[in-house]
Formats: C-alpha cells, sequence, structure tokens
C-alpha cells in the first residue's frame, strides 16, 4: 500500500481527530461557566460611570458600516484584526469565567483590535454622515440606568453603553415603526451570562419610564433571547411555516424572576425583529467564512433565513452570505483555529446546552407553549 493509498485515511483520522479535540475545549469552556454560583443582583455600580445618549456618542467604523448600508458587512481586505495585549475580561460581562481554557478562549476571541484601510473608513465616514439624526432618549430613563443600575461593564466589543447606543440607532433608522428605546434597554433585565444590571426590585420604577408596548418587550428580549439561542423554539418556528400565520400566542418565562408571559403573534415577530438586528452586533468585523460555526453567527444566519422564509421580516436587514474562505487580516489565535474546524451542528448544541445551565443556575425555566389556531 502506497502514501497515496494511505493518504485519504490519515487526512480523515486528523481532521476527526481535531475536531474531537476542538469539542472538548468548548465543553471545557460552557461547562465552566456553569460552575460559579450566578445571582440576579448586579454588581455595584462603578462611582463615576457614565451613561450617554445615542446622540453623544459615535459609533465605531464597523458599527457605522452597518448603520448606513442596513446589514452587517464583511470587511475582508478592508481592516486587519490584531491581537490586543492589553484586553482584561475581567472588566467584560464575561469576566466570571473561572477556568483557564475558558478565558484563554473567550479573550483569543473578543481581543482584538481593529486597523482600517484609509480608503474604507473615508467610504464608511461618508456613508454614514448622510444618515439621518436619531431621536434622543429621554433623560428620565438616563438617569435611572445611571443611578439605579450597572452599565460600568464592558461587552463583547467596548462598553456596554457602545453596544446599547449601536442597537438603539440601527433599530431608529431601519425600523421606524416601532420603538427603537426597546433595544436601547434590551439587556436591563438581564444577559445571557446571567449579569443582571437592574434589580428585579427596580421593575416597577422602569415600568413607569416606558410606554406599555416597550416595556413588554423589554422585558420579553432576555427571554425569547434564550429561547432561540436554545434552539427548540426556532425550529420548531420553521418546522412550522406552513402555518406559520395559524400562530396565535407564545407562553414563556421572564428571566430575571421567572414570571410568566404571553406574546400574541404579532408581538412574537415584532420581538424576532428586535432579536435579529441586536445579532448583527455579534457578528465579526472580516473572514466571514472562518467563524460561521461561532453560535451568536449561526443563530443570527438561521433567524433571519427563517423570519424571510416567514414574510415576517419588516425591519431592514440584508446580509450577503460568506462566499470565500479568505482569512486575509485574520490573527491566528484560540478561538479563530477552534471556529474555523468547528462544525456549526456542534457549535450550536454546545450554545445550547450552555444556555441551559445559566438558566437552571437562577431557576429561570426555558419552556414556551405555542398555541395554533385550527
Amino acid at each position: 500500500m502506497t502514501v497515496a493509498t494511505l493518504w485519504p485515511q490519515l487526512y480523515q483520522m486528523v481532521t476527526s481527530g481535531l475536531v474531537t479535540l476542538v469539542a472538548m475545549i468548548f465543553a471545557l469552556q460552557y461547562v465552566a461557566t456553569s460552575r460559579r454560583p450566578q445571582t440576579r443582583k448586579p454588581s455595584k455600580q462603578v462611582e463615576g460611570a457614565k451613561v450617554d445618549a445615542p446622540s453623544d456618542m459615535t459609533p465605531n467604523v464597523q458599527r457605522q458600516a452597518a448603520i448606513a448600508s442596513g446589514k452587517p458587512v464583511d470587511h475582508a481586505g478592508k481592516v486587519v484584526l490584531v491581537q490586543d495585549d492589553s484586553f482584561d475580561l475581567n472588566k467584560t460581562i464575561f469576566g466570571t469565567l473561572d477556568s483557564t481554557v475558558a478565558r484563554a478562549l473567550t479573550k483569543s476571541r473578543l481581543a482584538v483590535k481593529l486597523f482600517w484601510s484609509d480608503d474604507a473608513v473615508t467610504d464608511i465616514h461618508a456613508a454614514y454622515k448622510l444618515i439621518p439624526s436619531t431621536p434622543k432618549i429621554d433623560r428620565t430613563i438616563l438617569e435611572f440606568m445611571a443611578e439605579d443600575c450597572n452599565f460600568a461593564m464592558e461587552h463583547a466589543d467596548g462598553s456596554f453603553m457602545d453596544h446599547l447606543n449601536f442597537c438603539h440607532d440601527y433599530s431608529a433608522i431601519h425600523f421606524q415603526k416601532h420603538s427603537p428605546r426597546v433595544l436601547f434597554l434590551h439587556s436591563i433585565m438581564g444577559v445571557g451570562t446571567n449579569y443582571f444590571p437592574m434589580e428585579v426590585e427596580k421593575v416597577p420604577k422602569l415600568k413607569t419610564l416606558l410606554t406599555e408596548f416597550e416595556f413588554k418587550h423589554i422585558e420579553a428580549f432576555p427571554s425569547v433571547l434564550r429561547l432561540l439561542t436554545e434552539r427548540a423554539f426556532l425550529r420548531d418556528l420553521s418546522q412550522n411555516l406552513g402555518r406559520i400565520d395559524k400562530l396565535e400566542t407564545l407562553t414563556f418565562y421572564r428571566v430575571i424572576d421567572n414570571q410568566k408571559l404571553t406574546f400574541d403573534a404579532t408581538s412574537l415577530w415584532i420581538q424576532l425583529n428586535y432579536q435579529v438586528m441586536h445579532l448583527i452586533d455579534f457578528l465579526p468585523a472580516a473572514c466571514w467564512k472562518v467563524w460561521l460555526s461561532e453560535p451568536l453567527f449561526s443563530l443570527f444566519v438561521e433567524l433571519l433565513d427563517f423570519l424571510i422564509k416567514a414574510n415576517k421580516l419588516s425591519c431592514t436587514v440584508n446580509f450577503d452570505a460568506p462566499a470565500g474562505v479568505s482569512v486575509e487580516g485574520q490573527p491566528l489565535t484560540l478561538g479563530s483555529v477552534v471556529y474555523r474546524m468547528l462544525p456549526q451542528a456542534i457549535g450550536a448544541k454546545i450554545a445550547t446546552k450552555a444556555i441551559r445551565r445559566f438558566s437552571a443556575t437562577i431557576g429561570h425555566s426555558l419552556e414556551y407553549n405555542i398555541q395554533w389556531s385550527a
């Protein structure tokens, strides 16, 4: 038997082993996130932490491009990603990770600096300047966030407020029929890592600052995001495309206190449009083909695909599926290697197990019930 005839078998053995190794690394990462007890009580507000209105802040280049174009953009060839050695994971919402492997993998995905070509920056800035001004957030809401909540933690890319401001502005421009304040406050009643910027005792006060529509969607947002991440709910909807217009109600549970909530069909479709816009901010700046197995990326693709097929996409979110496999400008890190090799199904399955653990830790039920008309 020659080397040529042995090569296919050897290649299969090697790649199979690497996929197994990758899966083990991911398993270690997500198991670690469930070891530390989580509570619904937020950390104390950091002294001097600033809460800025959307009009007070200019988005970074990647976010400007998304808002200006009405879609996430793969900027491969126009931006170079360089590992950021000064990145401090402890200052982010992922700081509770207590496994060396988990922390290394998460840091390798987040600790990057973006260096843009001059031409790209010029073009994106010019397009962004054509976007009309977005509405200002009421001062009472900003004061509530500063005095009664804790938004001082950093998010996946920059500050928590950078993320909220992007979501608000994108919604204000590309979902004009409905309030952008929903996405500005979408995280206030909890995020996926069991971090709660607001205590449950402050819910009544928050409610007085919002319209009935806004509060309904804000209180539901963390719950629906967890249902989507768990995948069974989205799979259930997708498998019932033929009778999607017969959906009457969705019953589910609020993350912050496990209170039962109910959406009618119209509210659900509006909420899913908010969700797909929110996910845009988690897509990488470049080399999408490398990151397709990353759980939030694959969730974005699946949710957008469902909304289009169901004819329920009412916001503007265009998407150009990645066609190439270029890794130009992509740093060689643990995270990039893992996601490049990990099958999408495995990534989704691990994310499913993770969100189940997070919800179980705080006594939150991921059960739901869809009521269909005859």
